[in-house]
């Protein structure tokens, strides 16, 4: 596949992402009677405009943003209609409508390419067999049969939980693991189990798990972890960078996100869509963030509201949403040039 069209399937597929989150504020919006004035696909110079009732819909040129403006957003109330006038609960559904359409979209697609599943099959958390030289079976240790429920307290939800679980481990080697065995909750103490059985070249605990027949339900809780893992992920990351573990010349603007879904693109439709899934749900986070002039920002605002039981001065939210929104920008100029000079080497 040529890498023009991996660009442009990059740019469709960012554009999707961010429309979907602007249809959730929009659905949300109506089905609540806030009046929606304008609703925005992409920034920058109009392409198409299409007055449909009280709504006007605009395409503009780049697919790095979008909008679903509502009358009275970040002004005074002008008529019942306006959002200011909506009621707390009304207000906060709308707000949080753009990101809950982030994250369904990004369970939807994992739930349509199962990344975990193989030929209808995927693998368990329950133990069908061990490595040759593997010390530690027994009705004191593991067994044949054995289901991992948890692992020092990390639960087990799938196969990949356990090498997370075992990962996070102890550091003197020893696992409190509970597993079902034969219907019933069996509690492992202090198993001091070691990486000491070799596999071509590398040291592994020596666990064979059973394959399974991939039903609806388990595809459902599959695609759902999956969802979980990658907002821990992406929480852990902006932990990293709160603390100074990582850089902030490590960000990522638009233009290196799009050149990294391109070369993705160049694998196949498979990692491409995972990623995507990835890009939807890391959108859903950062709009939770509580920055002014995000859906987080202006979520915090409502909570103070509610603990003051009066509305802050629309003067004063707007300005301050003025001022993240300049942040913001900033912080994606800065971003954007990172992502030039990583491009041009």
């Amino acid at each position: 596949m040529s890498n023009l069209i991996g660009v442009i399937l990059a740019l469709i597929g960012f554009g999707v992402l961010i429309m979907v989150h602007e249809v959730g504020h929009l659905v949300a919006a109506k089905k609540s009677g806030v009046k929606v004035e304008e609703f925005w696909i992409g920034m920058g110079p109009q392409i198409l405009k299409k007055q449909m009732g009280e709504t006007t819909y605009y395409l503009r040129l780049l697919p790095i943003g979008g909008a679903c403006v509502m009358e009275g957003e970040d002004s005074e109330a002008i008529s019942e209609r306006s959002f200011g006038k909506a009621s707390r609960p009304r207000r906060f559904i709308i707000l949080v409508a753009g990101v809950v359409m982030n994250f369904i979209t990004g369970f939807l697609i994992l739930l349509f390419i199962a990344p975990n599943v193989q030929n209808g099959q995927v693998i368990s958390p329950t133990l069908e067999g061990f490595y040759e030289g593997f010390k530690y079976e027994g009705e004191d240790g593991l067994m044949v049969g054995d289901t991992f429920l948890e692992i020092d307290g990390y639960k087990i939800n799938r196969r990949a939980d356990v090498d997370k679980a075992i990962t996070k481990g102890a550091a003197d080697g020893k696992f409190d693991i509970v597993v079902e065995r034969n219907g019933e909750k069996v509690e492992i103490k202090d198993l001091a189990m070691k990486p000491e059985i070799e596999d071509n070249g590398r040291k592994i605990y020596g666990l064979k798990f059973a394959m399974v027949d991939a039903t609806i339900p388990m595809r459902l809780s599959l695609a759902f972890w999956d969802s979980v893992d990658m907002a821990r992920l992406i929480w852990d990351s902006l932990g990293q960078l709160v603390s100074g573990q990582v850089g902030v010349d490590q960000l990522s603007g638009p233009v290196g996100v799009t050149a990294v879904m391109s070369q993705t693109v160049q694998f196949g439709i498979k990692p491409f869509l995972q990623l995507l899934a990835f890009i939807s749900i890391n959108l859903g986070v950062m709009n939770l963030l509580p920055i002014p002039a995000l859906d987080g920002g202006r979520i915090l605002f409502l909570i103070i509201e509610a603990i003051r039981r009066k509305p802050l001065s629309p003067k004063l939210e707007g300005y301050v949403n003025a001022a993240g929104l300049i942040f913001l920008l900033a912080l994606m100029v800065y971003a954007t040039g990172n992502d030039v000079l990583r491009l041009l080497g």
